[in-house]
């Protein structure tokens, strides 16, 4: 019921097609509450004057110049008043109130029970033979001046009527208003499909837009008139998204260039300090801030999609590279870096730059967090690059904090800025490759997934 409301409540469709049932049940109700609760004689109003238009059209002039209805040469009226000749009645009254003409051998005009005769009396209803009648006068046109003709019809006979075509009728309108409602739900459904397409090719572009990709605009050919304003306004709000954006790299890759220079100065005069007790301390912040500004000036970088050259590139190569730049930082920490290549040289088509980073920065983090004497271990397969070390592992309050900007763990004893696996999450989103990080008791393990099947891929095996 919940999940019912829910759409109800948040499509389009079902609102149109809830107000066309709404609408159609009102017009449908309102129409039979006056017709048979409002007005329950209209109709028998309608059958009378309908049997008077049907026989003034018969009514002649006599050799005497007075109203006639010859019954031996109007076969219509012959028939229906000889058939039904106790259920429906016609007489034509002159002035003095007398029968001057009739369907009957009647020779009293028709009044209410127990009332005399009165020509101004348009609709009544009498008793005759023990039937129910409804009966109507109306006067006659000039040249019947002073005449009047009254038609009368039994209750029984009505009722025939309604069971004969009321009933029919009501069915049909029933009928037609639920095909008329399947033919207005399809048409909905079709006519709001059609005019929500080009959003819907929207949502697509706008789906595609990301922080490496901000100049994708929102198109409003073929949009519905009254979308136009809203698509409009977004590729407004997109526009200063982009230019506020390039000003902040702008800004960061500016302000590290300029402090790059100064602390090279600064490290320069420190060394040639001599009897300064705290050189080296002063020389190890000064590396650490280089650090920071380095790996600022990496994230800028990164994060434009342009500073990318894409090629293809042997996986293996790169890794060969930065385990043999890393080979001695390995060394510092009594550790060593294992490649294990269950693959056939496989190829990516990778900006090799860029993606030398990516696997430093990961292997780097490995080196620092594996154990003396025991090596970290770097598994490539066609699908993914697995990065494994024997450390500590990760909490797993803090897995979902490991790629944001700045983050580091608490009483994390390794200085850094807190950047190198943003850094590494911007390369492998603009490459279109996921990356993620497991505990692997012990240790923990990052893994590269460069299959467009991602994590979801049940052909990589994370080590356990």
């Amino acid at each position: 019921m919940l999940c019912l409301n829910r759409i109800i409540k948040n499509s389009l469709k079902f609102r149109l097609i809830i107000t066309f049932v709404t609408a159609l049940t009102v017009l449908v109700s309102g129409t039979y509450t006056y017709l048979f609760v409002l007005n329950p004689n209209i109709l028998i109003e309608h059958i009378l004057n309908k049997q008077v238009d049907f026989i003034v059209d018969d009514i002649v002039i006599d050799s005497h110049g007075k109203p006639y209805i010859s019954q031996e040469d109007n076969e219509r009226s012959n028939w229906i008043y000889l058939t039904l000749k106790d259920d429906i009645f016609y007489q034509i009254i002159d002035e003095d109130g007398g029968v001057f003409s009739a369907s009957s051998n009647s020779s009293q005009p028709f009044t209410t029970d127990n009332m005399p005769y009165n020509a101004r009396t348009t609709h009544f209803t009498f008793t005759h033979h023990n039937a129910f009648f409804y009966a109507l006068n109306r006067p006659l046109d000039t040249p019947f001046d002073g005449y009047t003709l009254q038609v009368a019809t039994s209750l029984r006979l009505l009722d025939v009527f309604q069971i004969t075509n009321i009933s029919p009728i009501s069915k049909t309108v029933l009928l037609v208003s639920l095909l008329s409602l399947l033919i207005v739900c399809f048409a909905v459904i079709a006519t709001i499909h059609f005019m929500l397409h080009p959003l819907r090719r929207a949502s697509e572009v706008a789906s595609k837009i990301t922080p490496q990709n901000l100049q994708g605009r929102l198109s409003i050919t073929g949009m519905p008139e009254e979308l136009v304003p809203l698509i409009s306004a977004l590729n407004a709000a997109l526009e200063r998204l982009e230019q506020g954006y390039k000003v902040q790299q702008e800004f960061l890759a500016t302000a590290a260039h300029e402090l790059k220079t100064p602390l090279s100065l600064i490290r320069g005069e420190i060394e040639m300090l001599e009897g300064v007790n705290s050189k080296n301390i002063m020389l190890k912040d000064v590396d650490h801030i280089s650090r920071q500004i380095h790996q600022l000036l990496h994230l800028a970088e990164v994060r434009e999609s342009h500073n990318y050259a894409f090629q293809k590139v042997a996986l293996m190569d790169v890794v060969y590279d930065v385990t043999h730049y890393l080979s001695r930082l390995a060394k510092t920490h009594d550790t060593s870096i294992q490649v294990h290549d269950d693959t056939k040289s496989i190829h990516l088509n990778a900006d090799p730059s860029t993606l030398f980073i990516l696997l430093k920065n990961l292997i780097e983090n490995a080196i620092y967090h594996s154990p003396a004497d025991i090596p970290v271990d770097i598994t490539i397969t066609n699908n993914a690059l697995v990065i494994r070390d024997y450390g500590e592992g990760i909490d797993e309050q803090h897995m979902a904090l490991l790629f944001d900007r700045f983050w580091r763990a608490p009483k994390q004893k390794i200085s850094g800025a807190g950047l190198g696996l943003a850094i590494c999450l911007e390369i492998a989103s603009i490459h279109g490759w996921k990356i993620a990080a497991y505990n692997s008791s012990p240790g923990a393990s990052f893994v590269l997934y460069t299959s467009p099947q991602g994590p979801e891929n049940e052909l990589t095996r994370i080590p356990t």
